[in-house]
């Protein structure tokens, strides 16, 4: 029961992000659907963070302030070969998705990258959306908030064997709208 939960929820928060990103209408600068662009910049920036992050299996999470809800999708790369990284399809359309209404909308938000690989600490780095834009975290500020209760506010202990670091620049596409 608590998979067909998790389904239905993501699916809600999949058509609930699509929504938004449909209704943004057309660029009054340039005509371009304004939605499709931050989709597609989404999509480049995943790619982006993906191949900066090295090998790994890499679990993300994006979190959006959407209107009323929070949005938030979680996808997990198996990029551990060396070889470009294994993604579910349906996963990275959820997480892009929820990424470009954030960029496309101003939202705030932000996007946490944890990283295991062999014979080392897992790593986890952190942005904040930021005007379109995802800005590194300090590692303070990715401590803070990985070991921040969400519910509660209430501190977290650290994990033992995670190194919390800065979020590392990468090379985002322009924003156009």
């Amino acid at each position: 029961m608590p998979e067909l939960i998790n389904k239905a929820v993501r699916q809600a928060t999949w058509d609930y992000a699509t929504l938004l990103l449909a209704d943004l209408g057309e660029c009054a600068e340039c005509g371009q659907d304004i939605g499709r662009s931050a989709f597609e910049r989404a999509s480049t920036i995943l790619t982006r963070l993906i191949e900066a992050a090295g090998p790994g299996l890499h679990h993300m999470v994006c979190s959006v302030q959407a209107q009323q809800e929070q949005l938030i999708a979680v996808l997990h790369a198996d990029g551990r070969d060396g070889d470009p990284a294994l993604l579910d399809e349906t996963d990275v359309a959820e997480f892009v998705t929820v990424l470009a209404a954030g960029l496309a909308q101003h939202s705030p938000g932000g996007l946490v990258l944890r990283t295991t690989g062999p014979d080392k600490p897992d790593r986890v780095h952190g942005w904040r959306l930021h005007e379109g834009r995802l800005l590194p975290l300090t590692a303070g500020e990715v401590f803070s908030a990985y070991c921040t209760d969400a519910d509660t506010g209430d501190p977290v202990a650290p994990e033992p064997g995670v190194d919390y670091r800065a979020g590392f620049p990468f090379d985002q596409p322009a924003t156009d709208h």
